[in-house]
Formats: structure tokens, C-alpha cells, sequence
């Protein structure tokens, strides 16, 4: 599969992402490629990356967290990206980046829903959501409005998601919980883990392979199981 990438706010594509992520590409084999995108709002490093990375880098984000129109056009531009650079069959995301995807495919199902007119429908087979923050209501944000979606949203993620969070997170308990609960019940898979704002790697071997098996059969059900 190839999959597009998108990273944490207040981090990147190239230092950041990439290593979050080594230790499941490296596991996932070499069939799989992965396109990182790069947040295009310069933004303060994120308090989460400590000393591992240099002050000195350049960090960024996808959208204005305060900026109703600025999600927007993030998710614009992630619709324009796929066009032109794609197609891809997974999405990869982490925290905000994870925020965008989800919101983004909440936006896609209601154009292959039929509900708006013109929409483009982004062809992904499946999604991994790490650390994910809230979704947010694409009808709502039409009206510059924060809405968090929720499972009292007529529309669903309607693809395989993997979904992995911690329950002792920073940015809230309910907050991985609430991401699931916007995806078909018939194909989410979870695993839970305790390590905080982050993605379980070597260091916690156990808690690695747990992270592969929603993974691994999320991109299963993308190949074989929706065909």
C-alpha cells in the first residue's frame, strides 16, 4: 500500500514523523510506501519532543487550532495534494495530523454519500489514526463554527481504522474514544496503551506488536476485505 503521512502539530515530516514511525514501517515490511507531507504553518516546537530534537529545526502545522477557516483550507489543500500527488490507499497520522485525516474523511464520505455535489471522493482503502486529536464537523465548519464530530453524526469513516491511543494522553481520556465512535463500529479496531502522547516502539516491544495487529488488519480489510 501506498500511504500518505501526516505528522503532529508543533513537529514535521522528516525528523519527527519519520522516526515516530520507524519502528512500525520497519516491522510492516517493504511493500508499503509512505509520502510525508509537511504542515505548511510555521509553529513552535512541540512541548512532547523534550531534547530529543534540536530547538533549532523547523516545526509546523497543518492548521490554526483558533481558525475555523484555516482547517478549512487544510483540508482543501489535502484534497488538492491527493489529486495531484496521489492516488493513495492509506493515510498514516498522528495527533493533529490525525485531527485532519479524520475531519478530511468525514468530508469525503459525505461527497460519496452523495450529500454534496462536486466533492471529491479521495479513494482511501483504510486509515491509521496514532494519537488522534477531535475531528471536527465539516457542515459546521461551513458555518466557521467548532463542532466536534461525535457518534450522533448521521455520516461514518466509512473505510477500515486503526486506532491507537494512550489512556493517560495529555490531551484527554475521551479523546480516542470520541475518533473511534466516528468510524463504521464493523470495521475499527483499537489498542490502548499507557506511554502517553506517542507511538509504542522497540522500547516496548509488547505494546509494539499490539500496535501491528489493528494496524495489520486494517490494511487486510483495505486490500481484500472491502473489494
Amino acid at each position: 500500500m501506498h500511504f500518505l503521512c501526516l505528522h503532529g502539530m508543533g513537529t514535521n515530516s522528516k525528523q519527527v514523523f519519520e522516526t515516530q514511525t520507524a519502528a512500525v514501517r520497519a516491522e510492516l515490511g517493504d511493500e508499503h510506501t509512505y509520502d510525508f507531507v509537511e504542515g505548511n504553518i510555521p509553529w513552535p516546537k512541540a512541548p512532547d519532543l523534550g531534547s530529543l530534537f534540536s530547538d533549532d529545526d523547523d516545526y509546523f502545522s497543518y492548521f490554526d487550532p483558533s481558525d475555523t477557516a484555516s482547517l478549512k483550507q487544510a483540508i482543501s489543500n489535502l484534497r488538492s495534494y491527493i489529486q495531484v500527488e496521489g492516488p493513495f490507499d492509506g493515510i498514516m497520522a498522528f495527533s493533529q495530523g490525525a485531527s485532519l485525516a479524520a475531519s478530511f474523511l468525514l468530508a469525503d464520505q459525505i461527497a460519496r454519500d452523495g450529500d454534496q455535489e462536486g466533492n471529491y471522493s479521495s479513494g482511501f482503502k483504510c486509515a491509521i489514526l496514532l494519537s488522534g486529536g477531535y475531528a471536527w464537523s465539516f457542515s459546521s465548519l461551513q458555518k466557521n463554527e467548532w463542532v466536534r464530530a461525535d457518534k450522533t453524526l448521521e455520516s461514518r469513516i466509512d473505510i477500515p481504522t486503526a486506532h491507537v491511543w494512550a489512556d493517560n494522553d495529555h490531551l484527554g481520556p475521551d479523546v480516542g474514544t470520541t475518533m473511534a465512535a466516528i468510524c463504521a463500529p464493523d470495521m475499527r479496531y483499537s489498542y490502548i496503551h499507557d506511554e502517553g502522547h506517542t507511538i509504542p516502539s522497540r522500547r516496548s516491544p509488547e505494546k509494539l506488536n499490539e500496535v501491528l495487529k489493528v494496524i495489520r488488519r486494517v490494511i487486510w480489510e483495505g486490500s481484500f476485505g472491502t473489494e
